[in-house]
């Protein structure tokens, strides 16, 4: 006979709202009925260990974790610029846990280094906002993004790069000489393409790695341009209209990256699906961004945009699957450099514990311990 446990219902209620469920949708991942479950959130009784088991699956929580005294916060979610009717606007589980594991890398990192740490960090910000206030998509204020990245035009366009390197060059430069952090977690590529923070130190952006290279580069920079407005948003770029009056902020950040990725003085006009293909493999960005670039800058009109914008997606070949080499390379991968590096400096310092790493990190202590040699 089972034992039947006693958990803290709100506990159990905030688990499930934090995850995007339902009562319907959490009891039918567990397999049991409806008014079963409802009970168990109205009473915290009436539940096994293999209930609760099943549920800190579901809802990615520690078994502990239901039977804290309190609840915690919500989970602060970054503004929505989405453009979706609302009925596609409801975040899945798996967009809302990249959201709040983002959230507690934040936190982590936080008790790592101090808010002046911090501050100290992004005094380049500072610098930037002041010398370009109004003006983020200036060819100065290009320029001097690019330069503090220190990846040159004709690093970016070497023949021997390819986009999948380039955007991991691009992605280090943001964490390393900029000091936003730069995660990448699977989300349904329906809903989101990134998300950024900036009211919280560190800043940070999250990318869904569903997505091929370039469409990363794009999102990369979409997001970082959110940050350097003071902004953290939740986007889905190619969505965004092309006209500046109907989406300004959406608008703005795409033709920021843009600029980023292909300065004005580098964009060579072009007419022709093929022709546009060419260029935009040259700087590792999609036919997209390029054709974008084109129309920002007048050298096609609207009626020549729409159809090879058409014609372009109509070209587009699915995303190959995405395979990593072993649970380290997938850890960086999905953390970056920044947050790997410094987790294990911690524990090397005897600052964390090595279950707090493993956790972090996503990796059995054992990896931890290989990875240090």
């Amino acid at each position: 006979m089972s034992t039947e446990l006693k958990i803290n219902p709100r506990l159990l209620r905030w688990a499930r709202e934090e995850c995007g469920y339902s009562p319907d949708e959490i009891a039918s991942r567990i397999h049991v009925d409806q008014e079963e479950y409802l009970a168990w959130e109205n009473t915290g009784t009436g539940l096994s260990l293999n209930d609760l088991v099943a549920l800190s699956k579901a809802c990615k929580r520690q078994i502990a974790f239901f039977f804290l005294p309190s609840i915690p916060q919500k989970t602060k979610k970054p503004t929505d610029f989405r453009n979706l009717e609302p009925p596609l606007a409801r975040l899945s589980d798996k967009t809302l846990l990249a959201i709040r594991r983002t959230a507690r890398f934040q936190d982590f990192l936080l008790q790592l280094h101090s808010p002046e740490y911090y501050r100290d960090r992004y005094s380049w910000l500072t610098r930037y906002r002041e010398s370009f206030a109004g003006q983020l998509d200036s060819e100065e204020s290009i320029n001097w993004i690019r330069n503090l990245l220190n990846y040159p035009v004709e690093e970016q366009t070497a023949t021997n790069i390819d986009a999948e390197t380039s955007y991991k060059r691009w992605r280090n430069s943001v964490e390393h000489n900029l000091g936003i952090h730069v995660f990448q977690f699977a989300m349904p590529k329906v809903e989101a393409q990134g998300f950024s923070y900036s009211d919280s130190f560190p800043y940070c952006i999250t990318i869904n790695n569903a997505y091929p290279a370039t469409s990363r580069t794009f999102t990369l920079f979409h997001e970082l341009s959110h940050i350097l407005r003071s902004q953290s948003g939740l986007c889905k770029p190619d969505d965004t209209l092309f006209r500046r009056e109907e989406t300004s902020i959406e608008y703005d950040c795409n033709s920021f990256a843009g600029s980023v990725l292909v300065p004005a003085k580098q964009v060579v006009p072009a007419k022709d699906k093929d022709t546009i293909f060419r260029y935009a493999s040259k700087f590792k960005i999609s036919s997209e961004v390029y054709l974008r670039r084109l129309f920002t800058l007048g050298f096609i009109s609207e009626n020549e945009f729409f159809p090879l914008l058409d014609e372009i997606r109509k070209s587009v070949l699915p995303t190959k699957p995405h395979y990593v080499a072993s649970p380290i390379t997938k850890s960086i991968n999905s953390r970056g450099e920044v947050l790997f590096s410094s987790t294990l400096e911690a524990v090397n310092q005897r600052r964390i514990p090595y279950s707090l790493a493993s956790d972090i990190l996503g990796l059995k202590i054992n990896y931890l311990s290989s990875s240090q040699r």
